[in-house]
């Protein structure tokens, strides 16, 4: 599949450990540090969402809003790091059916409004099991040294731990299936953002979750590659 973001942010959240393991199947652990693991939430647009080779105008566009923790595989001879997708929404209601039947991002159809530019970015979704909202400002100057963090001593520190992994991982009965991500890294740029408001009532219910990073990406081209699989070991 291929398609393109116009738009999109990213979040990372620290929460303990014990309030998000029961979250994670067999088979994967999560990415800890101390004792703490890691979300991370992503809002982005995506446009003309088509298989390789289709012109544009085949694909589909939609929102897409997803929170996701940071796992490494536990029985696959090779290790391997990625994000195990805990709950999506997609305001695309053919995106949220078919998306669940060729991958494990679990949607949900759900109303939402996502404006992310170069001032201002503003975020909300409608939808009673997961309302969501964030309001934040790009930062062109200095990075926002307001996040203070018990487990990083500073923002390069957290930036290179929570990279952003390009990999789905869900593991079934055999074999751990996968997400692949593909992108130019030379044209993958984040700014930071200085977060006004952002309240995910989808992570309170597994209790404290504080943020650690905050940053806009630019659009940039995508491809998605789905159903490769890891043998897990018997």
């Amino acid at each position: 599949m291929q398609g393109r973001i116009s738009a999109c942010v990213l979040l990372a959240y620290r929460t303990p450990m014990r309030a998000v393991e029961q979250l994670v199947p067999r088979g994967l652990e999560l990415v800890t540090r101390d004792e703490w693991a890691f979300w991370n939430v992503v809002a982005s647009r995506i446009e003309a969402m088509r298989p390789s080779g289709l012109p544009a105008w085949c694909g589909l566009s939609y929102t897409h809003v997803a929170y996701r923790l940071y796992v490494h595989s536990t029985s696959t001879s090779t290790p391997v790091e990625g994000l195990f997708f805990a709950r999506s929404d997609a305001d695309n209601a053919l995106i949220a059916t078919t998306g669940n039947w060729l991958s494990d991002f679990r949607f949900h159809h759900s109303q939402i409004e996502f404006d992310a530019t170069n001032e201002d970015v503003n975020l909300k979704v409608y939808n009673p099991e997961a309302l969501a909202e964030l309001h934040a400002t790009p930062s062109t100057g200095a990075i926002p040294s307001s996040i203070v963090s018990p487990c990083f001593s500073s923002h390069d520190e957290a930036a290179h731990f929570l990279k952003y992994r390009p990999l789905g991982l869900a593991p079934g009965p055999k074999a751990l299936r996968l997400v692949e991500v593909f992108r130019d890294e030379t044209a993958w740029q984040e700014t930071p953002l200085t977060v006004r408001t952002a309240r995910f009532p989808f992570l309170e219910k597994f209790g404290l979750h504080e943020l650690e990073l905050a940053t806009q990406v630019a659009p940039i081209d995508y491809r998605w590659r789905l159903g490769n699989r890891i043998a897990l070991n018997t």
